[in-house]
């Protein structure tokens, strides 16, 4: 019995021996490590405050990462470096082609992973508190920091998981400091992390050249070497950015959005920490501060890295048989609020307990954004995005997931508009694209308006007869109907006489009157292209591909067209502008699906013979997805309200 209690005795001692239930576990997860952050807690143990912060990177160490064999990753590591050095001055696709191929031509990489509570040394730690402190008290940038703050936005050892733990202050503030020199003139600006932000990214964007493209290049960790890979996406620039920015005490972080709600994928960028306690937008080695950043898109969820862990997703991780991957690591907290008005969501859920999610449509699922505890029947989504269509889930423990309600929008008033298919009412639908029109594409579309179709007798034009001009100039294609009193001409072509225009055109397609076929000539117009580009002449106007374009060598008065060799009659002609090939292509298998009862339902395929497609009877107040069966894989939902699509 004396035994027991003397045991008991010990836990309680060990239990509050540092004050910090999170401390005592990190401590006993760390096994064989235990002495090295015991160490660092025996250093600052004169220091109340750099205490605290020994015990926050420690409390909250347990659920970080880095690869168990330094030796064989930094292998690789080296060997990207030779070839970056062997390639230098090389195009960049290139040095991205060999990079891809390297992991092939070497063996015994392991990437197997450990916690860092195992392997953190106490030099190595005490070296980034010592030094992250420095840059607290006594730099520039970072003094209006409070303590917790400075925890978010300057102290943690490392950015992000298999980050390599080496030196990375030390180095990167040897090689960014002296652009920032210039600073210290200025007496309004030797303080600002918003001015010393703009020069540090700039001086990203001049070293990085950075080309925000993906690619298959097995990730790199390693700071020194990851800044002279020749390409990346935002995560990568956005991290590289965080490194050198907080190696030089400038307080940034990292925020992103896990789905964008009206296309694939996510994005991630950049905030520092403003003077006035404002966290300012921008991306690393992108835009910079002083300019808006994806400021009026809409997004769903905002979430911000941390190094701390989120209480709610530990839970999340304990309570829940299955994870998605966006919320698989823990540190991560909900930022939304600050970017926008949003609202709370309830949502009814009869399924016991658990927890339910949000989903975004993606191009072929819906993408989980958003977490909520299921209690009382219920879940209540917090700080969610407006004017966005949601679909409430949860997932099995296989990873699959269920819909528990019908998708909705959520208005701006916080309204729930729920979209549940009338199979007894039903009406006809006129689809003319399947991807919504984003601002790239509509100064190409634009170029249609002023066009003309014109006819002559004469291949060269010398009269000809205006048959039709163009006033729309929506990214669509365009089918031009021909009056039946319109005579034969041997010669027809699409002009284009409005200055800036270069005629671009992607497809026209001439149909004869009578057969309602497509009927084809010699190809005929202005010669060469803008820049003398091979892939930008004439024939692209008739190669039945939407993703090529005639680009004439002139500004204005650019043509295309065919000879018959006799005169012809035509009953229509079909133009496309130059696009993102989401228009309807003429001969390729569309399928419409509508949303109804937990899953799309299928009303059938068609194979496009002009430029819209129509679908009758189609059951109203649901949503519809429509999908190109022969090629791409951009594909968005919509509704369909007072006959024209509207995409969510």
């Amino acid at each position: 019995m004396k035994g027991i209690v003397y045991f008991m005795f010990l836990c309680m001692c060990c239990a509050c021996r540092y004050g910090d239930t999170a401390v005592e576990e990190a401590l006993m997860l760390a096994g064989k490590n235990r002495g090295e952050l015991e160490a660092v807690l025996e250093y600052y143990r004169e220091d109340s405050l750099k205490t605290k912060a020994a015990e926050f990177l420690i409390g909250n160490m347990p659920g970080h990462y880095s690869f168990a064999d330094t030796v064989s990753v930094n292998r690789y590591y080296d060997a990207v470096d030779a070839v970056l050095d062997s390639l230098s001055g090389r195009p960049m696709e290139e040095v991205k082609g060999t990079l891809e191929r390297l992991p092939f031509r070497m063996d015994g990489i392991d990437y197997g992973k450990v916690e860092d509570v195992e392997t953190v040394t106490a030099d190595y730690l005490i070296r980034h508190i010592d030094t992250a402190f420095v840059r607290w008290k006594h730099g520039a940038w970072a003094r209006h920091l409070d303590f917790d703050e400075f925890c978010e936005y300057l102290l943690p050892y490392k950015m992000e998981e298999f980050q390599y733990l080496d030196g990375w202050r030390d180095y990167l503030w040897e090689d960014y400091r002296g652009e920032l020199d210039g600073l210290k003139y200025s007496d309004l600006y030797w303080n600002s992390a918003l001015q010393a932000s703009l020069i540090a990214n700039n001086s990203l964007k001049r070293r990085l050249h950075p080309h925000f493209i993906e690619s298959a290049i097995v990730p790199v960790y390693r700071l020194r070497t990851r800044m002279r890979l020749p390409c990346g996406v935002c995560d990568d620039y956005s991290n590289i950015t965080v490194s050198v920015m907080r190696s030089l005490g400038i307080p940034v972080a990292c925020d992103f959005t896990p789905h964008w709600p009206v296309r694939a994928s996510g994005h991630t960028w950049n905030v520092v920490k403003g003077n006035n306690g404002n966290n300012l937008t921008f991306g690393g080695a992108d835009t910079n501060p002083d300019q808006p950043h994806n400021f009026d898109e809409k997004k769903a969820k905002i979430f911000r890295h941390t190094y701390a862990a989120n209480p709610d997703l530990k839970r999340l991780h304990e309570e829940a048989e299955y994870v998605p991957e966006v919320f698989q690591l823990p540190f991560m907290k909900d930022v939304t609020r600050e970017y926008m008005d949003c609202k709370d969501v309830e949502v009814a859920c009869h399924v016991g307990t658990g927890y339910a999610y949000l989903a975004v449509f993606d191009k072929e699922t819906w993408a989980p954004v958003d977490f909520a505890r299921i209690e009382d029947g219920k879940a209540v989504f917090q700080d969610v995005g407006l004017n966005i269509v949601y679909l409430p889930i949860i997932f099995n423990s296989k990873g699959e997931q269920e819909a528990i309600g019908h998708p909705f929008l959520l208005e701006y008033d916080g309204h729930k508009k729920e979209f549940i298919a009338d199979t007894l009412t039903t009406e006809k639908l006129v689809l003319r694209r399947k991807y919504p029109a984003f601002p790239y594409v509509l100064p190409y579309a634009g170029r249609l308006v002023g066009a003309e179709i014109q006819a002559s007798d004469s291949p060269g034009f010398e009269t000809a007869d205006t048959l039709f001009r163009i006033t729309d100039g929506s990214a669509l294609g365009h089918e031009i109907w021909i009056a039946d009193t319109v005579r034969a001409y041997r010669c027809w072509r699409y002009i284009q006489p409005w200055h800036g225009t270069h005629c671009n055109i992607a497809e026209v397609a001439f149909y004869e009157r009578g057969s309602h076929e497509e009927i084809r000539g010699s190809i005929i117009g202005t010669d060469g292209s803008w820049g003398n580009n091979p892939d930008r002449t004439k024939e692209k106007a008739f190669d039945g591909d939407l993703l090529t374009y005639f680009d004439t060598p002139m500004h204005s008065g650019g043509w295309v067209g065919m000879d018959f060799g006799k005169p012809v009659s035509l009953e229509k002609v079909l133009c496309t502008p130059r696009g993102d090939g989401n228009t309807i292509e003429v001969g390729d298998r569309y399928e419409l699906f509508y949303w109804s009862k937990g899953h799309w339902v299928s009303l059938g395929e068609q194979v496009a013979t002009t430029v819209s497609l129509v679908y009758e009877d189609v059951p109203v107040g649901t949503l519809y997805w429509l999908r190109n069966r022969t090629k791409g894989k951009d594909e968005r939902i919509f509704t369909y309200e007072e006959g024209r699509q509207v995409w969510w």
